[in-house]
């Protein structure tokens, strides 16, 4: 799939209809690719003389050649982008992809001085907020400039990271209500569950770090005097880099929230563990005095007391009765059982 913009006269930016490379035209200022076929690729290489990645050579680029300027003064950037999975499912019979919250993707961008190409395998939220939003162009950037839609982009991944952090946040608090919750948690809650939900929370946040430690480079890089030639973007590197280091702290903090969680649930599920091997280890002392009498009485012997007559039966089974009710009555008042 391939989509292109041009920026209009007053700097938003508008859809142009692409059908071939014919209509791939020298005003477009960004080129949008996504899981591109070889015939689209071709279209590129015909009209801007511009080699793309491959999908899968994204995935294995090597930390060192992830952000860098080659020889004809292009920069190429490569970053993660975090999308929630929409077919995740809890369910215990599905398949690997629908039991995931959520993916890492990466994304690579190519800045030329009249155009930015990016190239990513699916649809992504940031982009479609970006792209709303450049439309409307609420802060009046001049996208005529390919940097500022880099920036833009850059900007979106960081909102969108924003706010699946804060949806964390809200997950967490309702588990904590739960969990800590005594009759919610004896009586409606699954434990084991609860634990699978936190361990789910935990990868997503340990993919959202993930994603912020490489914008911080991705902005580290971009801050270098040659990485953009000229200092016009480096008031809104700064806030960018600023509101990283503020939402890696957050996470930082519902990190610590989810482990806190995971230990308290844990501590519950032995707590349940210990009370059940207790009860079944008190129900053997309960029965040992009954079965010693029954087991006396049950000798081949004349000379037992109440072992004859006709209310033999009945007193020894009162005797039986009350060394079994004895126990249950001290471990109750004690509140073991």
């Amino acid at each position: 799939m391939l989509e292109a913009f041009y920026a209009t006269e007053r700097g938003s930016l508008e859809d142009a209809t692409i059908n071939g490379d014919f209509d791939l035209h020298q005003d477009l200022v960004w080129i949008d690719l996504i899981a591109p076929s070889q015939e689209e690729q071709q279209w590129i290489m015909d009209a801007y003389e511009q080699n793309l990645p491959t999908l899968k050579s994204l995935e294995d680029i090597s930390s060192s050649a992830r952000f860098y300027r080659d020889d004809d003064g292009i920069l190429h950037i490569s970053t993660y982008f975090l999308t929630k999975n929409k077919n995740y499912q809890v369910e215990e019979e599905t398949d690997d992809q629908s039991s995931i919250l959520a993916t890492v993707q990466t994304v690579a961008f190519i800045l030329h001085k009249e155009r930015l190409f990016t190239l990513r395998g699916e649809k992504l939220v940031a982009f479609r907020a970006f792209r709303a939003r450049a439309r409307r162009n609420d802060y009046e950037i001049d996208y005529k400039d390919p940097t500022w839609i880099l920036l833009g982009l850059l900007e979106a991944k960081l909102d969108e990271l924003a706010d699946i952090l804060e949806d964390v946040h809200k997950d967490l608090e309702k588990y904590s209500t739960e969990v800590l919750n005594n009759r919610h948690r004896e009586q409606i809650l699954d434990l084991d569950d609860m634990i699978t939900r936190l361990a789910q929370l935990e990868d997503m946040l340990g993919k959202a770090q993930l994603c912020l430690i490489d914008l911080r480079r991705v902005l580290t890089f971009l801050s270098r005097p040659r990485a953009l030639g000229s200092h016009i973007y480096d008031a809104d590197i700064r806030e960018l880099s600023e509101d990283v280091r503020s939402l890696v702290e957050h996470d930082a903090f519902l990190f610590q929230k989810v482990r806190f969680l995971l230990d308290t649930t844990s501590g519950f599920i032995n707590t349940e563990q210990n009370d059940t091997i207790r009860r079944f280890s008190i129900l053997p002392s309960m029965l040992a005095p009954p079965m010693l009498v029954a087991s006396v009485y049950g000798m081949n012997t004349e000379v037992l007391p109440f072992a004859h007559g006709s209310t033999s039966f009945i007193v020894v089974s009162f005797i039986i009765v009350a060394f079994f009710i004895g126990p249950l009555i001290y471990f109750r008042w004690k509140k073991w059982i």
